[in-house]
C-alpha cells in the first residue's frame, strides 16, 4: 500500500512541470529500491519483491495520470502563472533535499555542479527553439520527447514534464492523455519505453559507483531547469504559490520519511 501511495504522488509529480517523480522517490528514501526493482524488471529478472514494487507503484502512477490529466490541462491553460509558481516552489523544495546529499567541501562536487549547470542551461535553451506553436508536432519529435521525458522522470531532480514543457510539447501531451489522442500518445509511449530501458541500467550503475557526482550533476541540471521555468510576473499571488510549493515539498519529505 505504501508503494501505491508513493506511486500516486509520483504520478502527480510526473504530470507537474516542476517536481520530478524521482525527487518524490528520493525524498521517500525508497529511490534505490525502486531503481533496483525497475532495473530487474527491464532485465526480465522478475523477482517477487521487485514485481510487487513495480505493480503497486505503477498502479499508483497510472491512477494519478488518468484522474488528474484533464484537471491539470484546464488549470495550466487558465492559471499559468500560478501553476508555474507552485511548480517552481516544489522543485526548489526537492533541490533543498538534493543539496543535503553531497559534501560541498569536495572541489570535485562543486566542479560537477558548475559544469552541469552550464551545459544543461544551454542545452535546455537550445531545446526551446523547437517549441511548436501550432500544435503540429512530428512523430519523431514526440518519440524524442518521450525518451527525454522518461529519462529525466526517473532522476531525482528536474522533472520529465519540465523537459516536455521546455520542448514545447507538454500541453499537447497533457491534452492527449485527457482526450485519449492516440496519434500523440503512441509515439510518446514508444519514447517513454525506450527512455526507461536505455537509462535505468546505466543510472543504477552510476548511482552505485558515483553517487555524489550523480547528485551533483542533478543539482546543476535542476538549477538550470528552475531558472528557465521560473515565472517573472507582476501577479504577486504567483510568489505566494511559489512559497507554498516549497512548504508542500518539505511536508512531503517529512511524511514520506516517517
Amino acid at each position: 500500500m505504501k508503494d501505491f501511495i508513493l506511486g500516486l504522488l509520483m504520478g502527480i509529480a510526473n504530470l507537474l512541470p516542476g517536481i520530478s517523480g524521482g525527487t518524490i522517490a528520493a525524498i521517500s528514501g525508497r529511490y534505490e529500491i525502486i531503481l533496483k526493482a525497475a532495473s530487474d524488471f527491464v532485465s526480465l529478472k522478475w523477482k517477487k519483491e521487485s514485481l510487487n514494487v513495480i505493480i503497486f507503484l505503477g498502479a499508483g502512477i497510472a491512477t494519478s495520470i488518468i484522474l488528474l490529466s484533464k484537471i491539470l490541462s484546464i488549470l495550466f491553460e487558465k492559471y499559468p502563472e500560478y501553476s508555474y509558481g507552485i511548480f517552481t516552489g516544489l522543485i526548489i523544495g526537492g533541490l533543498l533535499y538534493l543539496l543535503n546529499q553531497i559534501n560541498f567541501k569536495k572541489t570535485s562536487n562543486i566542479s560537477v555542479i558548475t559544469i552541469s549547470f552550464i551545459i544543461s542551461f544551454f542545452l535546455l535553451k537550445f531545446a526551446e527553439n523547437f517549441e511548436s506553436t501550432n500544435g503540429n508536432v512530428s512523430f519523431w519529435y514526440l518519440i524524442l520527447g518521450g525518451i527525454v521525458g522518461s529519462a529525466t522522470m526517473v532522476l531525482p531532480g528536474i522533472s520529465g514534464s519540465s523537459m516536455l514543457l521546455i520542448m514545447g510539447i507538454y500541453k499537447p501531451v497533457i491534452d492527449a492523455i485527457s482526450n485519449i489522442n492516440l496519434n500523440i500518445l503512441i509515439p510518446v509511449g514508444i519514447g517513454v519505453i525506450l527512455g526507461l530501458v536505455l537509462i535505468i541500467k546505466l543510472l543504477e550503475k552510476l548511482m552505485e559507483k558515483f553517487h555524489e557526482q550523480v547528485i551533483a550533476f542533478l543539482i546543476g541540471l535542476t538549477i538550470a531547469g528552475t531558472i528557465l521555468i521560473f515565472p517573472i510576473t507582476s501577479k504577486w499571488l504567483t510568489y505566494v504559490f511559489f512559497v507554498l510549493g516549497i512548504f508542500i515539498s518539505k511536508y512531503l519529505e517529512k511524511i514520506l520519511n516517517e
